[in-house]
C-alpha cells in the first residue's frame, strides 16, 4: 500500500460492523438507496481492475486486511482530465467480519468498491449506432450478459426502458464481467425519445421477435441501427414496432416458445459484426 507522504493513500482500519461508513455501504444493497446516493458496489478485484482499465476510479475501496496489495496503484490516482471520480478514493482495510457484512456473495469477497453512477442523459454522447434498447428485460443477469455482448460487438450505447431491471444490481454487475464500465448506459429511456433520436440520427429501428420477421442472416445489419429487445413478459411497445424499419428473428424449433433474451441479443449482435466484416 502507498502512503500519503507519497501523495497517495494510506488505508484506514475498520474492525467494527457497526462502523458508520460500513452501514452506509451496506445500504447500497437496496436499489432505492443506490439511486438516492448515486453509488453502487462491485465485488472482487477483477471488477475493480476492469473499472480502472477504463479509467473509472472508485469513490471507496474496502479490502480484506492483509490483502491490500490486491488494490492496484491506479486506484490511488485520479485520471488526468477529470471523469466521474476526480479525487482519490478512500481506502479501508477491513476485518473478515466487516467484509462479510459488505458482501452479497456466499463465498465473500476480498475487495469491494463503491463507484459513482454515470449521469449522462439520453441521447447525449451517442454518435450513430449500433445502439441496444432493452424494452423490458426483468432479469438483472440477462442485462449484465447483454452489456457484455454489447461491449464485445461494438455497440455504442445501451438504453433501458422503465420496466427493465436495475443494471447496477449485484447480479447484473457480475454478469457484465466489467462491461458496465465500458459501454455507455442510459436508464428509463421511453420509446418516444428513442424513436425521435433514431429519426434525427438517420438510424433504423430494428425489432427482434421470437417467431416473425426476416431471418437474422438475411436482414441488412451491416449499418447503423437501434436493436430493440423485449422479453416474454414485457413485449416490445407498439410505438417501437410502428417505427421499425424491419423485424428480425432467430430460427428455432417449433417446440420452443422463445430463447433467452440475452442469447437472442448476443446472436443478433454477432450477426451484425459478421455482416460489417464482410461488407
Amino acid at each position: 500500500m502507498h502512503n500519503e507522504n507519497n501523495g497517495l493513500v494510506t488505508p484506514r482500519q475498520i474492525s467494527s460492523t457497526s462502523n458508520a461508513t460500513i452501514k452506509e455501504a451496506v445500504r447500497l444493497h437496496r436499489k432505492r438507496n443506490r439511486y438516492q446516493s448515486r453509488l453502487f458496489l462491485v465485488e472482487g478485484e477483477d471488477l475493480l481492475d476492469a473499472a480502472l482499465a477504463h479509467g473509472v476510479i472508485p469513490r471507496q475501496v474496502f479490502v480484506l486486511e492483509e490483502y491490500e496489495s490486491l488494490v492496484p496503484e491506479e486506484a490511488f490516482t485520479a485520471p488526468p482530465g477529470g471523469g466521474l471520480q476526480t479525487s482519490m478514493p478512500e481506502i479501508f482495510s477491513c476485518t473478515a467480519d466487516v467484509m462479510a457484512k459488505l458482501s452479497q456473495l456466499a463465498s465473500g469477497a476480498r475487495v469491494i468498491a463503491a463507484f459513482e453512477m454515470p449521469n449522462g442523459k439520453f441521447p447525449a454522447g451517442i454518435d450513430g449506432g449500433p445502439v441496444l434498447y432493452l424494452a423490458g428485460a426483468r432479469d438483472p443477469g440477462n442485462i449484465g450478459t447483454l452489456l457484455r455482448g454489447a461491449a464485445a460487438f461494438g455497440v455504442k450505447a445501451v438504453a433501458l426502458g422503465a420496466q427493465s431491471a436495475d443494471p447496477y444490481a449485484a447480479k447484473a454487475i457480475r454478469s457484465s464481467m466489467g462491461a458496465i464500465f465500458q459501454v455507455p448506459l442510459y436508464l428509463t429511456v421511453n420509446p418516444e425519445a428513442l424513436v425521435s433520436w433514431a429519426e434525427g440520427a438517420g438510424v433504423d429501428v430494428i425489432c427482434a421477435d421470437s417467431h416473425t420477421g426476416d431471418l437474422v442472416w438475411e436482414a441488412p445489419l451491416g449499418g447503423d441501427f437501434v436493436l430493440v429487445l423485449g422479453s416474454e413478459r414485457e413485449r416490445i411497445p407498439h410505438r417501437l414496432k410502428d417505427a421499425a424499419a424491419l423485424t428480425v428473428r432467430i430460427p428455432q424449433s417449433e417446440e420452443t416458445e422463445s430463447i433467452n433474451v440475452a442469447m437472442a441479443g448476443t446472436a443478433i449482435l454477432y450477426e451484425a459484426v459478421r455482416q460489417r466484416a464482410g461488407s
